[in-house]
This record gives structure tokens, C-alpha cells and sequence, in this order.
């Protein structure tokens, strides 16, 4: 116990962190009120139960018993498969009934979504052609699509299966002549005939090895739709090593005390391949975790101009053009007319969210200017005022608590309501047909910012 208490609060025995997210609790400090009314004891219990000597060898071991023992995991969203294959649970869902659950247990309600995120990308395609610029979709196969044989057997899903993301978006793609690449059935097809792995067992994103060679091939498809020639990289011959990062981050956040058995990691090195007459175009991906099997092993900056990355849509990761921050605090006239490529790069399951909010935003800006989508959210401030009174009354309770004006809040709620639901409130961004007005500004943002580019 005397050990355990100098480990507690001097902490001279150095421990390995854990990984993962927990929240922290600060020290509580004693006063009168919280002695008497007995939350002082409660509150250092709690602090305690996370800053205790030993905590992280303590809860290693116990992981590693459940583990061992009940061959089970001590994490609600990590699934043992088969053979020690770990899974998100999440995926696990998507295959054996469909992740659509998460958002409707209506066939038809999901259908209805997927066809207007399908519609917007192929407006949006089409308005952006117009001055050059070329977006597209780089499908990227789950793990559970590519290795199902070592799913865990159902234990937990009942319903029917419903619609799923992959499936309905690869066939209306076809359809509307939209830009994609499909990793999946790559995938699938060289699955059993490539030397290296596509996924690990321990992990949940692709292989960093499989990353680059799929990166190799967005260039070239890059190359393809915009008729250029871009600097490439050479492939290395392949090596075994260590686990790096990320293709271990599932048994990471297991904790155990031991590592999983695992066939060989494979890695490969790449090298530029200078070429005097290649272009350094611009790229803006918008998308999940998956890029960052881009990031970490190859050679992006030297490929691209500027490459930036909008992580779900929602957080711009600095790239020496703008500093990292929220999407929303960007200029995004600019940002549309500043890139050359737009990159939609989604995993199976997070292409249930294609677009992340961003292709609706996009497409009121590509049609209207910024005075006109201000004269628009005045007019959707009166719609609020005279037909949504739960709204209204939303936006007075917000002032109270914000310090905004209710016309200000009413504002912001415009806003979101025209970014989120423009076809709503416009007619002509509605049904299958390319909406004919233009904001008359972008042309010359897009010739200013190539002067100021050259």
C-alpha cells in the first residue's frame, strides 16, 4: 500500500501512457460546502480512479485477461474476428445489416438522401468543369468488405438488410457520368494475387503499403481527367519492419499487456521522379481518415502545389496556405476557385456522409453570389419569424445564453438552413436539371488568384 501511495502521488516509477481518449478530472480541492454536502469524497474517488499508482499496467493487465480468457475485448466499439482479426464494430454492423440504421430504419427515407447527395456531386461536377476544375470520388473499400472471412459470426444484428452507401452510389455514379475511382473492386480483384497485405489484422485503414500504390494511382487518373502531367514517385522494393502508424492503431487501443501475433509488416520507399515538363496542380481532399496513410509515407507537397486536407468537412489541416482551423471560417468562393482537383475520399462506411456537408454549401455558392445568398437568408429569417415558431423561440432562448441578438441568431440559423438544405428554399437547385444561374464573381476571383499564384 506505501508503494501504491508514492506511486500515486509522486509518480517515480515512469509508466507507459495508454492509448486512446480519456477524459481527465482535475483535483478536487476541500471546502465547506463540498466536505458537508459530501461531494469532496466523491470527487476524489474520481480523480483518484484515474491517477492512481500503477493505473496503466493495472488496466493492461486486466485487458489482456479479458483477452486471453473470454477472448473478448474491453472496448465497446473493437470486435475480435476470427483468427484475432480485430474489427470496429461499426463495420461489422454495415455487413451484416447496413450502417444506414444509424440514420433511418427506412429503405426508401435513405434512398431518397443518397439521391440528392448523388444529384448536388454531379451539379457541383458540371458548375466546376466550367472553369477548369475537376472533383472526384476515390472510393476506399472497408475492411470488412475486402476481408469478410474473418468477421466474428453474428451475435447482434436482427434486422433486414438494408441499403447500403457503396452499392447504390457505384451504380448512380454510372449513371450521371460522375469522376470516381473504385478501390473496392480493385480490391477485391488483386486481393489474392498482390504480395503485400492489404489491410492488418490490427488495424482498421488500409495498409500503408497498399496506400501508396493507390496514390500512385490517383495521379495517373488525376493525369487522365485533366489531361496533365504530374510529377510521380518511383516504388521501392518491398521490406518487412515494425508496425508503424497507423497499421496497428486498433490493437493500440486495446492496451494490452502483450502484443497481438501478426504476420509481417511490409513497407516499401518511394523517390520522386523530376519532370521538367510536369505540372504542380492544386488539391483540396475533403474526407475521412484514410488520407493520412497519404500523408505519412509519401511525397504529396512535392506532387501538388498545395494539397490541403478538410477532415470530415469540418477541419482544414494547415498546409502553408491557410492555417488549420474550421472549414466554415473559409472563404469558400475562394477556396473553390483557388484548387484545381477536389478529392472526395471516403471508406465504404463513411460514404453514408459523402460530401460532409460541403457539396450543398458548394453548390449555393456556384450559383448565387455572396449578396444574393445574403438577401436569400434575410428572406429565410422571415420564413423562421411568420412559419417556424419553434425555431424562433430557439433563437430567443440562444441570445440569452450566447449573447447574440435574436436577429443575429436568426441569421446564423438561415445560414445553416441555405448551406444545409439550399434545394428547400430554391426551386432551381431542385430535381435533375442543371440550375442555369452562375455567381458572376468567381471568374475573376479564380483569374486573380492565378496572377497571384504565377
Amino acid at each position: 500500500m506505501l508503494i501504491l501511495m508514492t506511486q500515486t502521488f509522486t509518480g517515480f516509477i515512469p509508466m507507459p501512457t495508454l492509448n486512446g481518449v480519456t477524459p481527465d478530472t482535475e483535483k478536487p480541492k476541500p471546502t465547506i460546502k463540498n466536505c458537508i454536502d459530501g461531494t469532496f469524497q466523491t470527487d476524489v474517488e474520481a480523480h483518484l480512479r484515474k491517477h492512481c499508482g500503477f493505473r496503466e499496467v493495472l488496466i493492461r493487465a486486466y485487458n489482456q485477461f479479458v483477452w486471453s480468457c473470454f477472448k473478448e475485448t474491453n472496448n465497446s466499439t473493437i470486435v475480435r474476428g476470427k483468427d484475432n482479426w480485430l474489427y470496429e464494430e461499426v463495420y461489422v454492423r454495415d455487413h451484416y445489416e447496413s450502417y444506414m440504421y444509424k440514420y433511418t430504419d427506412d429503405t426508401a427515407t435513405m434512398r431518397r438522401t443518397f439521391e440528392t447527395e448523388a444529384l448536388r456531386l454531379w451539379k457541383v461536377q458540371k458548375l466546376l468543369e466550367e472553369y477548369g476544375i475537376h472533383i472526384f470520388v476515390n472510393i476506399n473499400p472497408g475492411k470488412d468488405v475486402i476481408y469478410p472471412e474473418y468477421l466474428p459470426a453474428n451475435r447482434s444484428y436482427t434486422r433486414p438488410e438494408g441499403l447500403r452507401a457503396y452499392e447504390f452510389y457505384k451504380k448512380r455514379f454510372d449513371e450521371l457520368g460522375i469522376n470516381y475511382i473504385d478501390n473496392v473492386a480493385i480490391f477485391k480483384t488483386i486481393k489474392d494475387t498482390v504480395d503485400y497485405p492489404l489491410f492488418y489484422k490490427t488495424g482498421i485503414h488500409w495498409s500503408s503499403i497498399a496506400a501508396v500504390y493507390v496514390f500512385d494511382s490517383i495521379v495517373r487518373y488525376i493525369e487522365t481527367i485533366g489531361n496533365q502531367n504530374l510529377n510521380t514517385y518511383r516504388i521501392g522494393d518491398k521490406y518487412t519492419a515494425g508496425p508503424r502508424f497507423p497499421d496497428d492503431d486498433l490493437e493500440k487501443v486495446l492496451n494490452l499487456a502483450f502484443r497481438i501475433k501478426s504476420p509481417p509488416y511490409c513497407y516499401v520507399n518511394v523517390s520522386m521522379e523530376k519532370d521538367t515538363s510536369a505540372v504542380k496542380p492544386y488539391l483540396t481532399t475533403i474526407g475521412d481518415s484514410y488520407y493520412w496513410n497519404f500523408a505519412y509515407y509519401l511525397p504529396i507537397q512535392e506532387i501538388f502545389r498545395k494539397a490541403p486536407f478538410w477532415y470530415y468537412g469540418y477541419m482544414v489541416y494547415d498546409d502553408g496556405t491557410h492555417p488549420s482551423g474550421a472549414v466554415l471560417d473559409l472563404d469558400l468562393e475562394k477556396e473553390l476557385m483557388r484548387t484545381d482537383y477536389i478529392m472526395l475520399n471516403y471508406g465504404t462506411l463513411q460514404l453514408y456522409e459523402l460530401g460532409s456537408q460541403i457539396l450543398p454549401y458548394a453548390l449555393l455558392h456556384l450559383c448565387y453570389d455572396k449578396a444574393t445568398i445574403d438577401s436569400l437568408a434575410h428572406d429565410v429569417m422571415e420564413t423562421i419569424k411568420n412559419y417556424n415558431p419553434t425555431l424562433y423561440e430557439e433563437c430567443v432562448r440562444s441570445s440569452k445564453i450566447n449573447g447574440k441578438s435574436v436577429e443575429q441568431n436568426l441569421y446564423d440559423n438561415a445560414m445553416y438552413l441555405l448551406r444545409t438544405e439550399p434545394e428547400t428554399y430554391l426551386k432551381e437547385l431542385q430535381g435533375e436539371q442543371l440550375p442555369t444561374s452562375r455567381n458572376k464573381d468567381l471568374k475573376a476571383i479564380r483569374e486573380s488568384l492565378a496572377k497571384s499564384s504565377s
